[in-house]
C-alpha cells in the first residue's frame, strides 16, 4: 500500500495511464505511480475523474474521498470485491460472539480514554475528573463512561463553553479530521474483507459504517491533538491538508512506532483476529513519546 495522500483543490482532470494517476490542470500535467498512493481527496467540485481511473483505483485498493461544494467530505469510493475471502469473513463476522464483542469494546473504550488523558497531560490540563471516571469503567462500558468523559474532555481541551453539537470552527475541524479517519478505517475494513455496516457496539440503522465507527475510537485523539495545535488558525485549505496528513503522523501501537495509517491497518487486523478467536489480546494505540 502506498503512503501518499493526493489532495486535489483546483480544477483538474484525473485519468489513468500505465498504472499512473494523471492530473491535468490548466498549467501542467502530473503523473503519480499507483504504488505511491494511499488516498485521493478530491476537495473541489471543479474536478472530473474518468471511469477507467475509477475502476483501476478500486482494483488497486486506493481510497477516494469526494467533497461537497462547501469542501467537506461527503462520499467515498468503495469496491465490491476487495478481498477474495470476503464471503467467509462476513460469515465469521455475523457469528462473532457477544462476549468477544463486549470484551473488545471495553478495550477500545479504555484505550480511547487513556489517549484522551495523555493528550490533556501533554497540554498540562487537570485530568483528575477523567481519571476518576476511567477507574469506574465496567465491562462493555455498561455505565457509558465514554459519554460522561466526553462531556468533560472536550470543554477541558478547548474551552468550558464548548459542546460537540455546536456550530463552531473547532467542531468543523474535528468533523473534517474524523471523516478522513473514518474513511481510512473503512478502507482497511473493506480491504480485509469485512462489512463496515455490522458493528460490535454501534448499531445505527442509518450508519453504513458502524464497525469503522467502533474501531477508529482510539485514533480520534490524534485528530484532537492537531485541532488543538491549529485552534487559532482559519479553517482553510492549509489546515484541511494538515488534518489529512494526520494519517502520516508517527504514533505507537503495541509498543512499536508506526505511521498512523499503518498502525490502523495492523490494529484492525488484530481486532479481527481477536474476534475470530485467533489471538487473546490486542495492543494499545498511543502517542509517541517526544524526547
Amino acid at each position: 500500500m502506498g503512503w501518499r495522500t493526493i489532495y486535489i483543490t483546483q480544477k483538474a482532470k484525473l485519468s489513468y495511464k500505465a498504472n499512473h494517476l494523471l492530473i491535468q490542470t490548466d498549467m501542467d500535467l502530473k503523473q503519480i505511480p499507483f504504488h505511491q498512493i494511499n488516498c485521493i481527496v478530491i476537495a473541489t467540485t471543479q474536478s472530473v475523474i474518468t471511469g477507467y481511473l475509477v475502476s483501476e483505483l478500486i482494483e488497486n485498493n486506493i481510497k477516494v474521498v469526494f467533497c461537497s461544494p462547501d469542501h467537506n467530505p461527503c462520499a467515498e469510493l468503495n469496491g465490491y470485491y476487495n478481498n477474495i475471502q470476503r464471503n467467509q469473513n462476513i460469515e465469521d463476522q455475523i457469528s462473532w460472539s457477544i462476549p468477544a464483542k463486549q470484551e473488545l469494546w471495553t478495550d477500545i473504550v479504555k484505550n480511547k480514554i487513556e489517549n484522551q488523558i495523555a493528550l490533556m497531560e501533554k497540554d498540562n490540563l487537570d485530568t483528575s475528573d477523567i481519571v476518576t471516571e476511567y477507574s469506574s469503567i465496567q465491562a462493555n462500558d455498561s455505565t457509558n463512561r465514554e459519554a460522561v468523559i466526553a462531556r468533560k474532555y472536550f470543554p477541558a481541551l478547548f474551552n468550558e463553553d464548548f459542546t460537540r453539537g455546536s456550530d463552531s470552527k473547532v467542531n468543523a475541524m474535528l468533523n473534517y479530521g474524523y471523516t478522513i479517519l473514518l474513511s481510512a478505517t473503512n478502507q482497511e475494513v473493506a480491504a480485509q474483507g469485512y462489512l463496515t455496516q455490522l458493528g460490535i457496539h454501534h448499531h445505527s440503522l442509518r450508519n453504513c459504517f458502524n464497525l469503522s465507527s467502533d474501531l477508529m475510537e482510539p485514533f480520534r485523539q490524534f485528530v484532537d491533538s492537531k485541532v488543538l495545535e491549529r485552534i487559532d488558525y482559519d479553517f482553510d485549505e492549509y489546515v484541511k491538508l494538515e488534518l489529512v496528513d494526520v494519517l502520516n503522523h508517527e504514533i505507537t501501537y503495541n509498543d512499536k512506532t508506526f505511521i498512523l495509517k499503518n498502525a490502523l491497518s495492523q490494529y484492525i487486523h488484530d481486532c479481527f483476529s481477536f474476534l475470530n478467536s485467533q489471538r487473546d489480546t490486542i495492543g494499545k494505540v498511543g502517542f509517541k513519546n517526544e524526547v
